[in-house]
């Protein structure tokens, strides 16, 4: 018996090397051996102290890289199974995109993310899920939700709200005084007032 698992053992063992030298796509398969290693400890039985050095030394990856591809591909298993089944992808439309690792790892960050709605989550699930975009892309629609949902200084949260205030105050102004001086309902002293009231509001807007 313990034969037959020392066997399975470093078969494993080289299947997750082979897998780690080919081609990117194949990252939920390397993801795969890699969350089996480091849930059953395999990595001590090959003379490693640790996970992260087992990726280092053996596999010749980063550690952060190593991180990011076991926390993705546990969050698919987890979210997304479809896309775990590496059967399932080998026997899909060969056209069939599969998202790269990198912005699996972001829609991870963005579900975890207490701060950011459902909504936000759908729309990024979107464009990795289904439409596989790049990291880059999809690095930049995350900091767009981000900024939208930031904590803004409370004086310049009062200043926006002046302004809002002071530009709907113009607005509202601005059509009466057009529509007063068209009916001629107001005599042109009072006009030339309303259009000084009105320079006076738009120099109160701060930039």
């Amino acid at each position: 018996m313990a034969l037959e698992l020392d066997t399975q053992s470093d078969a494993l063992r080289q299947k997750t090397l082979e897998t780690a030298k080919r081609h990117k796509a194949s990252w939920i398969e390397l993801g795969q051996y890699l969350f089996s290693i480091h849930r059953d400890k395999s990595f001590k039985a090959w003379g490693f102290l640790s996970f992260e050095t087992y990726c280092v030394k053996e596999l010749g990856m980063k550690q952060m890289t190593a991180t990011k591809l076991l926390k993705s591909y546990y969050f698919l298993e987890r979210e997304e199974p479809r896309l775990a089944d590496t059967s399932l992808i080998e026997s899909s439309d060969p056209g069939t995109k599969v998202p790269n690792f990198e912005s699996v790892n972001l829609l991870r960050l963005v579900k975890e993310n207490e701060k950011l709605p459902p909504q936000d989550y759908a729309k990024v699930r979107e464009a990795v899920i289904e439409k596989a975009s790049e990291p880059k892309e999809v690095r930049a629609q995350v900091k767009k939700l981000l900024s939208e949902h930031e904590v803004k200084d409370p004086g310049e949260a009062r200043q926006e709200r002046r302004n809002a205030v002071i530009k709907r105050m113009i607005t509202v102004i601005s059509g009466a005084k057009r529509e007063l001086e068209h009916e001629k309902l107001l005599p042109d002293y009072l006009i030339k007032q309303m259009n000084e009231l009105l320079n006076k509001l738009q120099d109160q807007i701060e930039n």
